[in-house]
């Protein structure tokens, strides 16, 4: 860390370059906007979306025009180009979150206070793409956010602060969400404490690392010979997106929501105990899962007792991975 600060700034106000484009990503703009910093933005290029395929801006380039921020487009902002606008920012600190381009030594030179990253595990937990899924997917019963110096290697960099929070019940996307408020809140009170050299920073131990793959639409596939523990793990760890499903024949019925029950054995994995308004209640491996809410291709999504009305599930029948 440098001995004297920038002097463009004070102890209220940093010049922020920040490169970021998902939703993720959201809270951090409207953050550092309310604390004062000056702020300057970097995202991906619009993108071809929706029927008409017309070009569509990063929510986070958005966002930040509806705000009257500046934004820059990058293609890679590790070209010269990407360079030159990055210089000519002058940023005090450089913050990058959910941007989507992998930053190289020279942006992450740039600024004299460093380039920070908010990354929505407890590190060195859950280094990687899909790091909330992982913690869901997992059992995890706490995870949390962490902001740390962005380095060569993804997410190795020192953590300078973190904050837990109980899985609980949630889904990825709740957690998603949440992780994402209080990283901006962690972000600013980083900025603070930088401001009045009093963050520490603190090595992640290697040997505890592990790594949270992207995932692919067919992690959503329920397999009812796990406990109903673990298919409710998997449930809320792919929701929403890319969203949990089993096979009633050969029809792909999304789950949308559900919960394990204690269940005697004498059942199959993946039949149909019971259904009744409360839910499907289907066998699995250990105990049962019961669905609550769930949706057939190109349907509405349905609570059990509205989609039952419609469709017979009788006790016995079963269902696909």
């Amino acid at each position: 860390m440098p001995a004297a600060r920038n002097a463009s700034t004070d102890s209220s106000s940093m010049k922020v370059t920040l490169l970021a484009s998902a939703e993720f990503a959201l809270p951090t703009v409207r953050t550092l906007v309310e604390l004062g910093h000056e702020l300057t933005v970097g995202t991906q290029p619009a993108r071809p979306a929706g029927r008409g395929r017309g070009l569509r801006a990063t929510p986070v380039g958005r966002f930040a025009a509806e705000l009257g921020l500046g934004v820059e487009e990058l293609d890679d902002v590790n070209s010269p180009e990407g360079l030159a606008w990055m210089g000519a920012t002058a940023p005090d600190l450089v913050a990058v979150v959910a941007f989507g381009q992998k930053l190289g030594p020279a942006v992450r030179a740039v600024a004299p206070w460093g380039c920070l990253n908010i990354h929505p595990s407890l590190l060195p937990r859950w280094r990687g793409a899909a790091p909330v899924q992982a913690a869901v997917l997992a059992g995890d019963t706490t995870t949390g956010v962490c902001v740390i110096d962005v380095v060569e290697r993804m997410d190795a960099g020192d953590v300078l602060a973190s904050r837990s929070t109980p899985v609980g019940r949630k889904t990825a996307g709740e957690l998603l969400d949440e992780l994402a408020a209080a990283g901006a809140v962690l972000l600013g009170q980083v900025l603070d404490g930088l401001a009045a050299d009093e963050v520490r920073r603190t090595a992640q131990d290697e040997s505890a690392v592990t790594r949270a793959r992207k995932l692919s639409a067919d992690d959503g596939r329920i397999r009812w010979e796990h406990s109903g523990a673990e298919v409710d793990c998997r449930v809320r760890g792919v929701t929403p997106r890319p969203g949990a499903f089993a096979l009633l024949g050969e029809e792909r019925l999304r789950i949308l929501a559900g919960e394990p029950l204690p269940c005697p054995r004498g059942f199959l994995p993946g039949e149909v105990i019971e259904a009744t308004d409360e839910g499907i209640s289907v066998a699995c491996g250990k105990d049962a899962y019961r669905i609550t809410k769930l949706q057939r291709p190109g349907g509405k999504p349905l609570l059990a007792d509205a989609f039952l009305r419609g469709h017979e599930l009788p006790a016995g029948t079963r269902l696909g991975p």
